[in-house]
């Protein structure tokens, strides 16, 4: 059998996957066992209820893609390598329903206050490594001066959970991958205005 430890992961994993899988509404005990291929008495071994689970998916599928985000983009200086490697993550966490596990988790948060609060600390913690990233970006140019960092990093994680809902809602809409095409046509001039910038105030 395996360790305790696992077992709960295994559940999470479950969780996360209904929940992109089925939604909010329609993620009982029966369909994470289900989906996880074990009895529903186990998650009832590991979590409290349901909601137990659900704060605990929120900040488990949280801390698992913020771990791969931040070893992705350690150390990455200019914005056309960043929105490279940022669209590679995002079609990730499309493909592995973290995307739609999350907007689940956020919807559902408007009538639990528990999981209302562990979605804000999860959104401030991501807030906190979006305006990090814009901070190193503009590091050394007067736009560190100028640009509103924690205002832009909040848009920023807006756009993310919010672009993907929308295309959903409206096929007439920019989907991320126009989203994403504009953004890298844009990013090369950005690149270019930063040095030159960085070098006027040098």
């Amino acid at each position: 059998m395996p360790p305790r430890a696992d077992t709960r992961a295994r559940v999470l994993h479950a969780a996360a996957r209904t929940l992109a899988d089925e939604g909010y509404g329609r993620c009982t005990a029966r369909a994470i066992a289900k989906t996880g291929g074990f009895a529903p008495g186990v998650i009832y071994y590991h979590f409290t209820d349901l909601d137990d689970l659900f704060v605990a998916t929120s900040q488990f599928t949280s801390e698992a893609r913020l771990a791969r985000y931040r070893a992705e983009l350690d150390g990455v200086a200019t914005a056309a390598d960043t929105l490279a490697r940022l669209r590679r993550l995002y079609d990730e966490d499309g493909a592995a329903g973290h995307i739609a596990a999350v907007q689940e988790l956020v919807a559902a948060a408007n009538a639990n206050a528990k999981l209302a609060e562990q979605v804000k600390v999860q959104t401030a913690v991501w807030q906190d490594f979006a305006a990090g990233i814009i901070e190193r970006l503009l590091a050394g140019t007067p736009l560190a001066e100028l640009i509103p960092v924690r205002e832009v990093a909040t848009a920023a994680v807006a756009l993310y959970l919010g672009m993907e809902m929308l295309s959903h809602l409206d096929a007439h809409r920019l989907g991320p991958d126009a989203l994403f095409d504009a953004a890298e046509r844009f990013a090369p001039l950005v690149d270019a205005w930063r040095l030159s910038l960085a070098d006027q105030a040098d």
